[in-house]
């Protein structure tokens, strides 16, 4: 990561987070998972294998964090989930290592109908339990949850199209905290750093794409 550009809006990125957490008078402790993330996003966005390393060592803080905020169950998710498919996602990585990258490979059209169905069925049941629960973000929240199991087995799998779907992620993201912000303003910090994921997220896509032409490419030419 030796972009000056992606360097400042790091620092950018990181200040607005800082202050914006310092009005909202959020904890210090509960933003360092965030600045770390920033480090992480920056090289997921080349789809560069250090990411998932450094993603699996922050959610070990994210872990600690949510048991200061007694939030168990993001907890365990953090411990038991994240930490483990990041840190097998840089060993296989490697394993199949292209260049600082990955070899990518691409779904099936039957494999991306069957993800699919099985995707839907699963956010019609979560957002189901959800407003069952008459939460208020039921339907948003419902999806962002599932995706947040979905991407990182696609991203593990190396398979492309983890990417069109974190794009996704993100934009509904930012469109919930927005609605969250109205109840809880340090969810501003959350925001903030939702913007920077899509903006990363968005070069991680468009990083795949070229690798992935050059990987065909080089096959076509063997």
């Amino acid at each position: 990561m030796k972009d000056k550009k992606k360097i400042i809006i790091i620092a950018i990125t990181g200040i607005a987070i800082l202050v914006a957490g310092i009005l909202c008078k959020q904890e210090f402790f509960l933003m360092i998972p965030l600045f770390v993330s920033l480090f992480v996003m920056a090289f997921q966005s080349e789809a560069n294998r250090v990411g998932p390393l450094i993603g699996s060592i922050n959610s070990l803080i994210y872990t600690a964090a949510y048991i200061y905020m007694g939030v168990y169950a993001s907890a365990a998710s953090a411990i038991l989930f994240s930490f483990p498919i990041q840190l097998m996602t840089f060993f296989r990585w490697k394993k199949n290592a292209y260049k600082k990258t990955a070899i990518f490979r691409k779904m099936t059209t039957k494999m991306r109908i069957v993800w699919s169905a099985l995707f839907l069925v699963a956010w019609g049941i979560i957002a189901a339990i959800f407003m069952h629960l008459d939460y208020e973000y039921a339907i948003l929240d419902s999806c962002t949850l599932l995706f947040g199991f979905v991407i990182p087995v696609l991203t593990m799998l190396a398979y492309i199209e983890y990417t069109y779907l974190w794009i996704v992620q993100c934009i509904l993201g930012v469109f919930l905290n927005i609605q969250m912000i109205v109840n809880d303003p340090k969810e501003t910090t959350y925001l903030i750093y939702g913007v920077y994921a899509l903006y990363c997220v968005i070069g991680a896509f468009i990083s795949v794409q070229k690798f992935y032409k050059e990987q065909q490419k080089s096959l076509s030419e063997v």
